[in-house]
């Protein structure tokens, strides 16, 4: 039990919830959309990279918990690894009127290999308008340059016909035709400024400071030298084109993001909580946030992990589930995804006999066929959850008709997952048909 708990908080923290759509994979087809780009790998905030003696090092100067607008502290870099070939000096103090991209990295993290041909293009895309990059790990040299001599594959280069032709008569002209030197990391990274700072301290002034436990992590310092965006470089094209050209709105971005780090220490006290089998205390976080938090969309998120924690936790909380159900769904706040995950969940709880009343399955009912009657645009996967709530209740020649308009409305990869149910739901018709017959 504990684990399915577990995995409803941290299904939360990359924007998802858990135990939805099992049946229909909406939830896996949402993960392929979200999750590759957004997802952030994990860090130790505490560990070094480098091994040295606690005692004969100072006391780290205490930290200034950073957020959007604070000042950017300076870099107290150890090695500068990389430098762009010579194009751009070690930075300290940032210089007024040049914009900076501070990212953090490791060797040992997928998704910040696989982001650096990215901020190549970025340097290269920025370089005569006052951006300088600046990516950072706090291992040690020897770790770094051990990665840097492993071969990569060179960025796709964007080719003419014309480029195509000349190359090849270059080669046809050549005498030898000599084997290329492999493609390392390093080559790749020349583009840009890639340093390691293994006594971790660039690692506190920002990624700590700002509460962030995933790389990689990229920050955006302004003109002013004060900070503009924190998030994952793969995501930073919009934010960075806006802050160069002086159209970034700050303080709007700074109300989204403390609005996310509120969420987020929720989200860590939660998990806490969970891990020490204090459900009532996990709830009445919820609550707390629910009541008081100021994203409405981590509101929503919450409330799914509060349904999950209910039915899972003890039998004597079906009644509170069951009344948590009917008031959200109530209240008009759930729509389009959201509504149909929560629907999943209550058809899944029913059918697992975690809900021993169909109250709370009706009132599902009734929602998913106000949306589904209500919207223009008809959501494949809703109506088969509807169907799927439909034949709970026994009402097999409605669900058929529902599946098949799901099927109807159905992408062509979704049409095969959904015509399962329907040729199941068909083939229990074909069965019980006979019988009917039979008592005529």
């Amino acid at each position: 039990m504990k684990n399915i708990l577990l995995t409803a908080v941290c299904v939360l923290a990359i924007g998802f919830h858990c135990g939805w759509v099992a049946a229909q994979d909406e939830a896996s087809e949402t993960k392929s959309k979200s999750v590759e780009p957004s997802k952030l790998v994990a860090a130790d905030p505490d560990a070094d990279s480098e091994a040295s003696s606690d005692d004969k090092k100072p006391a780290p100067a205490e930290i200034v918990p950073m957020t959007i607008g604070s000042p950017a502290p300076a870099l107290d870099i150890a090695h500068w690894i990389q430098d762009g070939e010579g194009r751009y000096p070690k930075v300290t103090e940032f210089e007024p009127e040049k914009v900076y991209v501070v990212e953090f990295w490791a060797t040992w993290c997928g998704p910040c290999i696989r982001s650096m041909p990215h901020i190549v293009e970025l340097q290269e895309s920025y370089a005569d308008r006052g951006v300088q990059v600046v990516s950072i790990t706090r291992e040690n040299l020897e770790t770094v340059d051990t990665f840097l001599d492993r071969e990569a594959q060179p960025p796709v280069a964007q080719h003419t016909e014309a480029d195509a032709e000349e190359a090849s008569n270059e080669k046809s002209d050549s005498e030898t035709d000599e084997e290329a030197e492999p493609y390392t990391y390093r080559d790749l990274t020349s583009a840009y400024c890639l340093t390691s700072d293994p006594d971790g301290s660039t690692n506190r002034d920002y990624m700590t400071a700002a509460r962030q436990n995933g790389i990689p992590c990229a920050f955006i310092v302004g003109k002013d030298a004060k900070i503009e965006w924190i998030g994952h470089p793969m995501r930073i094209d919009e934010p960075l084109e806006q802050v160069v050209s002086d159209t970034w709105d700050r303080e709007a971005y700074k109300t989204e993001f403390d609005a996310a780090q509120e969420s987020t220490v929720t989200l860590r006290k939660l998990s806490s909580l969970l891990r020490k089998g204090d459900y009532e205390a996990a709830i009445e976080a919820i609550d707390e946030y629910i009541a008081d938090g100021k994203s409405e969309a981590a509101k929503e998120r919450f409330k799914s992990i509060k349904l999950n924690l209910l039915f899972t936790r003890i039998s004597a909380a079906e009644a509170e589930a069951g009344q948590y159900v009917e008031q959200w769904f109530n209240d008009g706040t759930l729509k389009g995804t959201s509504l149909n995950q929560v629907a999943w969940t209550v058809y899944e709880m029913t059918k697992k006999g975690r809900l021993t009343n169909d109250k709370p399955l009706k009132i599902a009912l009734d929602a998913c066929l106000t949306e589904v009657n209500e919207s223009e645009e008809k959501n494949a996967y809703l109506m088969d959850t509807l169907a799927h709530i439909q034949h709970q209740l026994g009402d097999l020649s409605e669900a058929i008709e529902t599946q098949q308009a799901a099927v109807s409305a159905a992408t062509p990869d979704q049409k095969t997952k959904l015509g399962v149910f329907l040729k199941q739901l068909e083939e229990e018709m074909a069965e019980s048909t006979p019988d009917k017959e039979a008592a005529n």
